[in-house]
């Protein structure tokens, strides 16, 4: 069976949050074990991560893309219902990481923990999303 383009776009999504998921840890967990939170140097890592992240799903999707044209605009009522379920799924992370950050600056505590907790939150729905979409693509999908 041919993958539709907006499943491969999920998968380049996965793809590519592991990889950059698991450098930002690397760049900055040794910190966290080693210097006080206020002193951790995470805002170019997050930057780079992000950036990192966005490219590399813009350039994953060209490569998608370029494999079938003419799959790109062919999206139908599945496709979309699976992308909306996708964003259902994803979007409570969202908000759970959005609460999270808020509570944290209500308490004052240090910017690193605000920051990651959107960054962290962002990524998992991004992951989350990815992976109920390519489940929906794979197994039966109920568009309730």
């Amino acid at each position: 069976r041919r993958m539709a383009f907006h499943e491969k776009s999920s998968w380049v999504v996965l793809v590519v949050s592991v990889p950059v998921l698991l450098i930002y840890a690397l760049l900055v967990v040794p910190q966290l074990l080693s210097v006080p939170v206020t002193e951790i140097t995470w805002v170019p890592p997050m930057a780079f991560a992000i950036v990192g992240f966005v490219f590399a799903n813009v350039l994953g999707n060209i490569v998608a893309a370029m494999s079938n044209p003419a799959e790109v605009e062919q999206g139908d009522l599945r496709d979309r219902q699976i992308n909306q379920y996708g964003v259902r799924v994803g979007s409570w992370l969202i908000v759970a990481a959005s609460t999270v950050a808020m509570v944290l600056a209500m308490v004052s505590a240090p910017y690193f923990w605000i920051g990651n907790a959107l960054f962290v939150g962002g990524m998992a729905a991004s992951l989350t999303s990815a992976i109920a979409k390519i489940a929906a693509y794979r197994g039966t999908f109920q568009p309730w």
